[in-house]
């Protein structure tokens, strides 16, 4: 990357699929990363942020406005 020759920048990135064992999953990334966990059910989702120790900035995507009013 031009103007950051140690490799110190990271643009912005979407890590899509991420699950357990994998760095994005596991750990909390200080960079413009956003880490896509997918569930398959809203409880499920629930669970997850519930449990996972870095779900404290989380959001929904979802189709179902009833599944987005709940969460």
């Amino acid at each position: 990357m031009p103007g950051y020759p140690d490799g110190n920048f990271l643009g912005p990135t979407i890590i899509d699929h991420s699950r357990p064992g994998l760095p994005s999953y596991d750990d909390e990334i200080f960079a413009p990363v956003m880490v896509i966990v997918r569930k398959n059910t809203l409880s499920e989702a629930i669970e997850f942020i519930n449990e996972h120790p870095c779900g404290n900035g989380t959001a929904i995507f979802t189709r179902s406005g009833g599944n987005a009013r709940k969460f």
